[in-house]
């Protein structure tokens, strides 16, 4: 019986439709929070417009010297780039800096952002035996029960057709139900300080 593996091709795909994160870092000048929060409020809203947006996250400093955390993810990297280059972007990425010091902007994409958590973005990236424990435990169920699943659809088509079949249907059911999960449950031990780190309005 002939195996499907996937080729280089295949696993290019692969990559290019996983969801891609950015994490903007901001420390704002002092007396313009009010507009700053506009401001974000603003991008987030601007953002929704454009194809491929997720959703995004705002986590505010427990200080007024604190850094502004703002996430964004979007379904592709090409998604994201559109929405990054595009001068609706530009145009509220100057309004922002007027308002802050230099940000810090970290980007996430790939197969990293099934690691990605809103309440943990400023913590260090988990190692990657941890990541790699985490995705086999998230990949085996799913490996185990779609194929036999998916045979009745795949036993006639050309080996490269299954596998991308599988694929397509395999990785945002991995990005968006299982990982999710899996990492919320494994917190604690992929960050193990992300527990002492609390988001709200500062004071």
């Amino acid at each position: 019986m002939k195996e499907n593996i996937p080729s280089d091709q295949d696993s290019s795909n692969l990559l290019s439709n996983v969801p891609a994160v950015i994490a903007i870092a901001h420390r704002v000048k002092p007396g313009y929070e009010a507009e700053f929060e506009a401001a974000v409020r603003g991008v987030t809203l601007a953002a929704s417009t454009f194809p491929g947006y997720l959703g995004s996250d705002v986590l505010y400093p427990q200080t007024r010297r604190g850094e502004w955390q703002l996430i964004m993810r979007f379904d592709t990297r090409v998604h994201l780039q559109a929405w990054e280059s595009s001068p609706v972007c530009q145009g509220w990425i100057a309004r922002a800096e007027a308002l802050a010091e230099r940000p810090t902007v970290s980007r996430v994409n790939g197969l990293e952002a099934w690691f990605n958590l809103p309440e943990a973005s400023n913590m260090p990236p988990p190692s990657k035996w941890k990541t790699a424990i985490v995705s086999a435990v998230g990949l085996y169920p799913v490996i185990s029960i779609l194929p036999p699943l998916l045979r009745p659809i795949t036993s006639g088509l050309p080996s490269w057709l299954a596998t991308l079949v599988s694929i397509s249907i395999m990785m945002p059911l991995m990005t968006w139900v299982v990982m999710p999960q899996v990492t919320r449950l494994f917190k604690g031990w992929l960050y193990p300080k992300s527990a002492k780190h609390k988001s709200g309005k500062f004071a």
